[in-house]
C-alpha cells in the first residue's frame, strides 16, 4: 500500500509544480520541491516494498477438464474363437491325403494343425481325435471336433463352425471350406 501512497504523492507534487509553473515565478511559499525530495518520493524504502504480491488467479466458471480414461484392453480370445479363426485362414487350401499343413491338408491334418495353432495338442488321425471330452450333439459349440463314424470306425473329422456348418478338408479334388454337416453319423469331442 505504501507504493500507492507514494504514487499519489508524486502525482500531487507534479501537479503542484506544473500549477506553479503556469501561475508565475516561484516565491518562497510556492517554490517547487527540491530534486532530493522528488527522488525520495519515487524511490522505495526497501526491496520488499518495491514489489507487491501478485493477485490471486482469476476464477472461471469452466470446469477443469477430466483426463480421458484409458481404453479397456480387448478381452483375450477364447480357444474356440482361436480355433475358428485358424480354420477360416486355411480356406481354399487343397485337400491332400496325409497332409497336415501348412498349405494342404487331409481332414484330421486340418483339425490337428488348427488346434496346434490355437495352443492345444490333438491326435493326428480321426481315431486319435476321439480322445477328448464327450459332448452331446445338442450341446456342441463352435470349435468342437466332429468325428464321423461308420461301422464303429472313425473315418473323418472336422471343426464345428456353428449354425449347422463345419470347417473341413473333405476329400481329394476339394479345398478347405465351411460346409453344411452332411451326415448325422458323428460324435462331438472337446479337447
Amino acid at each position: 500500500m505504501r507504493n500507492s501512497s507514494r504514487t499519489l504523492a508524486c502525482a500531487l507534487l507534479a501537479s503542484s509544480i506544473a500549477f506553479v509553473g503556469l501561475t508565475g515565478p516561484a516565491s518562497a511559499e510556492t517554490a517547487p520541491a527540491s530534486p532530493n525530495l522528488i527522488s525520495a518520493l519515487l524511490t522505495p524504502a526497501s526491496a520488499s516494498e518495491a514489489t507487491e504480491p501478485a493477485p490471486p488467479p482469476a476464477e472461471t466458471d469452466e470446469p477443469t477438464p477430466k483426463p480421458k480414461p484409458k481404453p479397456k484392453p480387448k478381452p483375450k480370445p477364447t480357444r474356440a474363437q482361436k480355433v475358428i479363426k485358424w480354420a477360416s485362414k486355411q480356406k481354399g487350401d487343397p485337400y491332400k491325403y496325409g497332409a497336415n499343413g501348412p498349405g494342404s491338408f487331409d481332414c484330421a491334418g486340418l483339425v490337428q494343425y488348427v488346434y496346434k495353432k490355437s495352443g492345444k495338442k490333438v491326435g493326428r488321425t480321426s481315431g486319435a481325435q476321439l480322445k477328448g471330452k464327450h459332448i452331446s450333439k445338442s450341446k456342441k459349440k463352435k470349435g468342437d471336433i466332429l468325428i464321423f463314424i461308420s461301422n464303429g470306425r472313425a473315418y473323418h473329422s472336422a471343426i464345428y463352425a456353428g449354425g449347422g456348418k463345419m470347417w473341413e478338408a473333405q476329400k481329394s479334388g476339394t479345398r478347405v471350406g465351411k460346409h453344411k454337416i452332411w451326415s448325422s453319423g458323428y460324435v462331438v469331442r472337446r479337447p
